[in-house]
């Protein structure tokens, strides 16, 4: 997604955020991420060592659903900041403010979260012996 953001280069696009004004949406989102990546870690730490479930499976599954849930309630910070102004005009907020960025994280993070949450399960896996 920075390789596409920015026709100024990588490193302008990698730093989009420092020329905007959005850290209260990224500090937000940066701890939404943290506690749903602590609730569905040991969600996955449940499945895999004691039910004894596929760990790449485990893996992926909840790093999408840490990424989706990330996703889906840190865009509500945008919406309520400036699309629930727009409710009732031809602006369409919703699919703006929540859907729009819930399909794009989604597709550009689907590959990502497949090799994380597949190094992750490993990771947990690892300690079933320990």
């Amino acid at each position: 997604m920075t390789w596409f953001s920015s026709d100024a280069g990588l490193l302008k696009g990698f730093l989009w955020f420092v020329t905007f004004s959005y850290n209260i949406n990224l500090i937000i989102g940066v701890i939404i991420m943290l506690l749903s990546g602590q609730l569905f870690g040991q969600l996955a730490g449940k499945e895999i060592l004691i039910k004894k479930r596929n760990y790449k499976w485990v893996g992926f599954k909840n790093g999408m659903a840490t990424l989706l849930t990330t996703a889906f309630l840190a865009s509500w910070t945008g919406f309520f900041q400036e699309g629930i102004h727009n409710i009732g005009t031809t602006d369409e907020p919703f699919a703006d403010y929540i859907i729009k960025p819930l399909f794009a994280v989604f597709f550009f993070g689907l590959i990502p979260v497949l090799l994380v949450g597949f190094w992750f399960g490993r990771q947990i896996k690892k300690q079933e012996n320990v």
